[in-house]
């Protein structure tokens, strides 16, 4: 049996790509797309480089959990506040403390629930009187109790405690609402990953998802810290200021995703969980972050989102402007972001098709 070769069979390949193909060099193919050496070393230097300085960051925090520059108030005699003054500065630090003296407790009390003084220490006649806000970090609350013990018995009078701004009693520690921010950010994060990936190119369809998308979740969040008993009440409050949380990470994440595609996704979430969320200050206080990753965490969607969710939840009499600029910054960035993003690709588009084919 014998095998017939036609014409056509034995023609090479290449003949069949058009009369006016070139024949591929050997070993040419995916030559432009291969890795080089150089990526290799960058590599080597890069990734290790960058594990150690967030390891750096991480350990930071962790060895270092002492107050920086919070807010104290004093109210007491000038000579016995001058002692005080010094006796803080030595033992607890110079920077551990910003004390504000004030000629009267109601003042003092006003001044927390303001949220311009972490607590405040009141000495007179009858003792040490410490005023704390566990509302607003019930760690740091802990820690201004133990200034005015540490007064008390320096002093050799009684001491007692009055929390001028407490959490729920369905919440006393405050672990609900810390354990709660965290989703906060995650739901950011799938939304914007959701709008930047699976509705890539749809513009409209982007903005509809990132500005809807952060409000009933952000809703959704409130009624359940509600029902939960982790916030009394303000429902919306709480829904408008947990959405617009939510609507920073999520416009950062689409804009960054339009302009870089996955990987922009990728350095939303290196940004606002890897970095943004220990700096945040959450699970404790930003005062008690060594400087400056307390003050950098307050610029950043989970900081700025915490301290107006704890402000709006338990602080009405506090000013909300600097966190809400810092947000409403991050919706902007993210916008254009998106922008930039779109254009890239109309331009690419546009280029592709006037190329003849």
């Amino acid at each position: 049996m014998s095998t017939e070769l036609h014409p056509t069979d034995a023609r090479p390949s290449t003949a069949r790509q058009g009369p006016g193909a070139a024949r591929e060099p050997a070993g040419a193919r995916g030559a432009g797309h291969s890795p080089s050496w150089r990526l290799v070393a960058a590599m080597i230097v890069g990734v290790p480089t960058l594990v150690v300085a967030i390891a750096a960051m991480f350990v930071s925090l962790a060895v270092d959990p002492e107050p920086h520059q919070a807010p104290l108030g004093l109210v007491a005699p000038p000579p016995a506040a001058t002692a005080i003054e010094s006796a803080l500065a030595e033992r607890a630090g110079a920077d551990a403390f910003v004390v504000e003296r004030f000629t009267d407790a109601d003042d003092a009390r006003a001044a927390i629930e303001r949220r311009d003084l972490v607590g405040a220490i009141t000495v007179g006649a009858g003792g040490v009187t410490v005023l704390t806000a566990e509302a607003g970090s019930p760690v740091l609350a802990q820690v201004v109790v133990g200034v005015g013990n540490g007064i008390a018995t320096a002093q050799g009078v009684p001491v007692a405690a009055e929390s001028v701004v407490p959490t729920p009693e369905t919440d006393a520690r405050g672990t609900g609402f810390a354990a709660g921010l965290l989703p906060l950010l995650i739901a950011g994060m799938a939304l914007g990953g959701a709008a930047a990936i699976g509705l890539r190119g749809r513009v409209a369809m982007q903005a509809t998802l990132a500005v809807l998308g952060p409000l009933v979740a952000g809703f959704g969040f409130a009624a359940t810290w509600s029902w939960l008993g982790v916030i009394d009440g303000g429902v919306g409050t709480v829904g408008l200021a947990a959405a617009l949380m939510i609507g920073a990470i999520t416009w950062f994440t689409v804009g960054a995703g339009s302009l870089l595609g996955t990987a922009g996704v990728g350095v939303s979430a290196l940004v606002m969980v890897l970095i943004s969320n220990p700096l945040s200050g959450l699970a404790s206080s930003p005062y008690l972050l060594p400087a400056p990753w307390g003050t950098i965490g307050q610029w950043l969607p989970p900081g700025a989102g915490g301290t107006l969710l704890r402000s709006v939840a338990y602080f009405p009499a506090a000013s909300i402007a600097a966190p809400v600029a810092v947000l409403a910054g991050w919706i902007a960035v993210g916008a254009g972001l998106l922008a930039l993003g779109t254009v890239r690709s109309r331009r690419a588009d546009a280029a592709g098709s006037a190329v003849p084919a």
